[in-house]
């Protein structure tokens, strides 16, 4: 009769510190060129901010794609490839290898995905592969020797596979499936990108610094189990 109070559960955390390091790039005008620009009515250069925040996005990426960590009083902070709790597939054969096919590839994936399934992480996913088995991937998928779809098509069709994505910082021979929730991963942030500027030397130069706080969060639950599946 909804009357019976139900017993009252909280979910258990242990404790653990994570560093949140600042990533920036710092670049540097002088006044001169600044003047230039006002004077001919010319736009400044935005080069230099361009690079910066790209190589801050490039450190953020590296950070969840390669097997680094950082540690700082006493936390680290893993990528998908060194989290103590990922579940590890043994990469029988390369896949750029000249003996693989389209459906050695798909029956790695499937492998992939009952690995996690047998986690109790079910999806969906995405999958991550090194720049080297890009093309790889647009090559037939043929059965009996009759092409019917790419290999990458092929593996789209598998139930709960959201994407496939090219990351040029994953290591040779390294393939990832992540469950796509909270529990496996987050993206903790402190500062979202942003430039900073400020003039020394009285004005003669002016700085820029282009920073942010984010941090990777790679997940397990209570049991140790985790979402990311790498084969490798």
């Amino acid at each position: 009769d909804g009357v019976h109070r139900g017993k009252g559960d909280r979910v258990q955390y242990s404790t653990t510190y994570l560093p949140l390091p600042i990533i920036h790039v710092d670049f540097d005008l002088n006044l001169r060129v600044l003047e230039s620009s006002r004077a001919l009515g010319n736009p400044l250069d935005t080069t230099h901010a361009e690079r910066a925040t790209r190589k801050v996005a490039d450190k953020l990426e590296r950070m969840l794609f390669t097997n680094t960590d950082y540690t700082y009083g006493g936390g680290k902070i893993y990528s998908y490839l060194n989290h103590p709790d990922r579940n590890q597939v043994t990469l029988a054969t390369a896949w750029d290898d000249s003996s693989m096919d389209g459906k050695k590839i798909v029956d790695d994936v499937a492998k992939l995905k009952k690995r996690s399934l047998d986690e109790y992480q079910w999806g969906p996913w995405e999958l991550y592969i090194p720049a080297a088995y890009e093309t790889i991937l647009d090559e037939d998928y043929s059965v009996s020797g009759q092409s019917l779809m790419t290999i990458r098509e092929r593996i789209m069709k598998i139930s709960g596979i959201l994407d496939i994505k090219v990351v040029d910082t994953l290591p040779d021979d390294n393939i990832l499936l992540v469950q796509m929730s909270t529990e496996t991963v987050r993206l903790v942030r402190g500062l979202p990108i942003q430039m900073l500027e400020w003039s020394s030397e009285g004005g003669m130069t002016s700085h820029y610094k282009v920073m942010t706080i984010q941090v990777p969060q790679i997940r397990s639950d209570y049991n140790g189990r985790c979402g990311v599946i790498h084969m490798g």
